[in-house]
């Protein structure tokens, strides 16, 4: 005579629970672990403990966003080129003002990402006028015919604990070689909300 029923149900629940349990364990992962490398972008780069990949999203427990978006300039305007990467700024302000309300003036300036030069732009923001400031941050870097445009968005009360985090991911960046089927041409309009 076979397994019963509730013979069953209590395999499935405790091959269940071991596989919670499993998932649940406090082992942090390594860096190497934590490494996304995306060929068809060109980047590779180490997640901060506790943040996981979700598409082109990184995120932290805590509610933070890095989205990495990946355009081509094949084809694109050869003044909008040449005037990289103030010509995007318009752009930047229009998609933070798609989701935010900017409620001070932007803090620019220069740095590098996996070892290009980079321009940085921060927006200090409200989702609504009664919420506590917080900020939104973006990178714009060129890497061969591909412009990169990082925006890492904090709730007010993570902003300062998860930049250092993003800081951390961006000093981990390295720009490997792009297959770049997937890069979108950059366009002029924001993005559609979500």
């Amino acid at each position: 005579m076979g397994p019963t029923t509730g013979t069953i149900y209590r395999a499935a629940r405790l091959v269940l629970a071991a596989a919670v349990l499993a998932g649940c364990s406090g082992a942090p992962r390594t860096a190497q672990e934590r490494t996304v490398e995306d060929h068809e972008r060109g980047y590779r780069f180490v997640l901060p403990p506790g943040w996981k990949m979700f598409g082109y999203e990184a995120r932290s427990s805590s509610g933070s966003l890095l989205s990495i978006d990946v355009h081509s300039l094949v084809g694109a305007d050869s003044k909008f080129v040449a005037a990289l990467p103030q010509s995007v700024v318009p752009q930047l302000e229009a998609w933070t003002l798609y989701y935010f309300n900017i409620v001070g003036e932007p803090v620019t300036g220069k740095s590098t990402l996996g070892g290009a030069p980079a321009f940085e732009i921060a927006y200090p923001v409200r989702i609504r006028a009664v919420d506590p400031p917080s900020k939104v941050e973006y990178w714009v870097v060129r890497s061969g015919v591909l412009l990169y445009l990082l925006r890492a968005t904090y709730p007010a009360a993570q902003a300062d604990l998860d930049a250092r985090a993003v800081r951390d991911l961006l000093a981990s960046w390295t720009f490997i070689e792009a297959t770049a089927p997937g890069a979108k041409p950059i366009g002029a309009t924001p993005p559609p909300r979500s």
